[in-house]
């Protein structure tokens, strides 16, 4: 059994043993659903996520939004552009949009880490 998390970018699993790579295969629109063996990594996540948004991220015209669920132990990446981006922070309505992206049914729910 693995002790690297998997990822689903829409259909394909794959075992990654390097987040910073795994955020760098993210492009705007793109939906990523990485697994866990538990939730205890979601915080250095989350600081490798901020990090990665505010340099690399904005060189490469993306950022990457996270859905956690602390349950499953898993999270999903979803991608906006930059400019995507600057309306969410201006407009209330749209401030949510990314997450119309993630199909319930298909991420997030009823999902295990597989290892």
């Amino acid at each position: 059994m693995s002790n690297f998390p998997i990822y689903i970018n829409m259909y394909n699993a794959k075992a990654i043993n390097n987040r910073a790579r795994w955020f760098r295969s993210i492009k705007p629109g793109d939906v990523s659903e990485g697994f866990f063996k538990n939730s205890k990594t979601f915080d250095s996540i989350s600081v490798q996520l901020t990090q990665y948004n505010r340099t690399l991220g904005k060189e490469k015209g993306v950022f990457i939004h996270a859905k956690y669920y602390p349950d499953n132990a898993s999270i999903i990446l979803v991608g906006v552009t930059l400019k995507e981006r600057e309306r969410e922070l201006v407009d209330k309505e749209y401030s949510s949009h990314w997450r119309k992206l993630i199909i319930k049914e298909k991420y997030g729910i009823n999902r295990r880490y597989q290892g």
